[in-house]
């Protein structure tokens, strides 16, 4: 098992990825601010994002106004005299982000360093908690936001969502934690007067003000300290880098499989995992399956399959004997699985409502900018794996984690299942 500290760092890793800003290349093109042309560089992308969203997202003149989108990027580009590099890079997403697909989003270029606040947040339940911070502001950990500047933590999580692609709140409160970090954002929207400080309200404590790290988007956490140091871990926070791992509980009887990458590992493909899970099952008493799904952002769908066909055809296939573990960042290809699961077994969805729309736009491509290095994903596909149009796959037992649960090293989640009768 991996230490506290790597363990934490890996988890901040995963909610940093939610704001999507993740590094491209290290060989990028030179960015329009250091162009001879500043204007006519920045031109000539935002002529291409157009063009090639257009041509290639699937569906397009159906999910936003052409001309409400082409007018968009031709006042930028008439704005560009007037505008900072970040500026344009934000209302870029903006209008990527107003199609309201999760997959099509928005990357800058790895070669630009940005501003960020010396903490990170997390919404739960119960508020916006800090989890992570610097060595100088270690009194802050554990404590809730809000308020930025004068506004309160509602009313800036409403305004950053405009840049954040997404297709329910669940997955918007997710990716909220690495744009609320992200000092430019906090400046453009008016939350912040200086891209060097930023001026906090914390609950027991009042206003502090706050100075911000230059940094790339890839560490800037790195070294920071978790209010998890020093703790053990809640299972769903152990081994996160693992694709997938599994423990038995014996007190309660119970086989837990953490699902974290719809990906086959590198040391173990996951039909063999699987063998090795039959295998375990046959020669021990195991009364309960859980499958967490909690940390995981998709892959390929398929993947899942052995087990779910050894699940499907076995003595857990019955009320009060399987569980998935679902919560707001279930998304994609996992959230595909979450479905099958649901539609082909008798299995008991708990947690919270998934990051991911059940019916939604998926197989992602990109291209990239030519002169700004920034790349943009699209998709080319459709899935409809549900009737009717529902936001979110919903567990057939909501239970929420507060902050204060993650702040003790609770899982409520996996509490309500060992509890199960």
């Amino acid at each position: 098992m991996k230490s506290i500290k790597n363990n934490v760092l890996k988890v901040c890793l995963f909610l940093f990825i939610v704001l999507q800003l993740i590094s491209c290349s290290d060989n990028q093109p030179t960015s329009p601010a250091s162009a001879k042309d500043r204007a006519a560089r920045w031109g000539e992308d935002i002529d291409y994002l157009g063009s090639q969203l257009k041509s290639n997202q699937l569906n397009f003149s159906s999910l936003v106004s052409v001309q409400t989108f082409d007018n968009a990027l031709y006042d930028i580009k008439n704005s560009v005299d007037s505008l900072q590099d970040y500026e344009i890079l934000i209302r870029l997403q903006q209008i990527v982000a107003s199609l309201h697909i999760a997959h099509t989003t928005l990357y800058p270029p790895s070669i630009e360093k940005f501003h960020f606040l010396p903490i990170y947040a997390v919404t739960f339940s119960d508020g916006f908690y800090i989890v992570m911070t610097d060595n100088k502001n270690t009194s802050l950990l554990g404590k809730k936001i809000i308020k930025a500047g004068n506004s309160d933590i509602a009313a800036v999580k409403d305004s950053l969502k405009k840049m954040i692609a997404y297709e329910n709140n669940y997955w918007a409160d997710y990716q909220f934690s690495g744009a609320f970090g992200l000092v430019e954002a906090l400046k453009f929207y008016g939350f912040s007067e200086s891209l060097s400080q930023v001026e906090l309200e914390i609950e027991g404590i009042g206003k502090v003000t706050l100075n911000s790290i230059e940094q790339y988007y890839s560490n800037f956490t790195y070294g920071y300290k978790s209010v998890l140091e020093g703790k053990t871990l809640p299972l769903y926070l152990q081994n996160y880098s693992s694709y997938y791992w599994d423990t038995y509980l014996a007190p309660n009887k119970t086989f837990y499989i953490a699902y974290n990458k719809c990906s086959n590992a590198s040391n173990i493909s996951f039909a063999a995992f699987t063998d090795n899970i039959k295998n375990f099952i046959a020669s021990n008493e195991v009364d309960k399956v859980v499958i967490d799904l909690r940390n995981n952002g998709g892959g390929n769908s398929s993947i899942m399959d052995p087990l779910l066909s050894y699940l499907q055809n076995s003595v857990f296939n019955q009320s009060g004997k399987l569980f998935v573990i679902i919560g707001n960042h279930t998304f994609s290809s996992a959230l595909l699985n979450a479905i099958s699961f649901k539609q082909n077994t008798k299995c008991l969805l708990v947690g919270e409502p998934t990051g991911g729309k059940p019916n939604c736009y998926g197989e992602a491509r990109t291209f990239t900018l030519p002169n700004s290095g920034i790349t943009t994903q699209y998709c080319v596909k459709y899935f409809s794996p549900v009737s009717g149009n529902p936001e979110s796959l919903s567990p057939d037992s909501y239970v929420g984690l507060t902050g204060q649960d993650y702040i003790n090293g609770r899982d409520p989640v996996l509490d309500f299942i060992l509890n199960y009768k």
